[in-house]
């Protein structure tokens, strides 16, 4: 994809020193040029109505919009199209995900110290995303291009993508991530696993969440096959929450 660059040429308009005129000028220092106006000042002219105004702001935040959807267009075809890619994003299943190393490294700096240390052949870098489906891989890395998505397939996906956005310091995405869990995953069989997922990613709304939920509905949640689990392997937790849940009624 070819780019083009417009040069914008600003013009610079001179005004008028006001101090120069004989509106600044005390009596005796005014001129006799009969140029030189004696009359009354006139009366500045009526503002414009006050719906105009309102009508070109409201353009003007559609244009913007215009322009903003245009540029999230253009950025989602550099990465489906991958023209001029310099980085080969390499999964489990042997699949390659063409990027660009300098929306990378901006993205996110875990990339770019990963990206750095690789080796360049023939212009290329190559780095492996280990333990994901492609299809996570491919849906992080659009996300790092256009923060744009498909609900079902983040809905789908999501928990996997709270571990990568974690693991690559996206923080944008794990916001994505922990909104669209509390509103649609979250519920009293699955708080507890969810709780220690998010204490693992460091997603501490998802983390506060969950242990709100437990704390209001610890009966129901307590007799969950995730609470008898998570007690025989992770004890420490089981007592935090009990503290917090006495701490709580009391």
């Amino acid at each position: 994809m070819a780019s083009t660059e417009r040069g914008i040429h600003n013009k610079r308009i001179e005004g008028s020193d006001l101090r120069n005129t004989s509106l600044f000028l005390d009596d005796e220092q005014q001129s006799p040029s009969p140029m030189c106006w004696k009359g009354p000042v006139p009366n500045p002219p009526f503002p414009p109505p006050r719906a105009g105004l309102r009508d070109r702001s409201h353009r003007g935040v559609a244009g913007s919009c215009c322009i903003l959807n245009k540029a999230k267009d253009t950025w989602e075809k550099l990465f489906k199209e991958g023209f001029g890619a310099d980085v080969r994003i390499m999964t489990d299943d042997g699949s390659i995900i063409p990027a660009h190393y300098s929306v990378l490294c901006v993205a996110s700096p875990v990339l770019r110290n990963a990206l750095q240390q690789c080796k360049v052949n023939n212009g290329m870098r190559s780095m492996k995303v280990p333990s994901m489906p492609y299809d996570v891989v491919h849906i992080f890395i659009n996300f790092l291009y256009s923060p744009s998505y498909d609900e079902m397939e983040m809905k789908k996906f999501v928990l996997h993508l709270l571990v990568l956005s974690h693991s690559y310091a996206v923080p944008s995405l794990k916001s994505v991530c922990e909104h669209i869990i509390e509103h649609g995953l979250l519920n009293s069989e699955s708080v507890i696993d969810l709780l220690q997922l998010a204490r693992k990613c460091d997603a501490l709304r998802l983390s506060f969440v969950c242990a709100r939920m437990i704390m209001r509905d610890f009966k129901t949640v307590s007799s969950t096959e995730g609470w008898k689990i998570m007690s025989r392997s992770n004890p420490a937790l089981e007592q935090e929450l009990l503290e917090f849940v006495v701490e709580a009624d009391t």
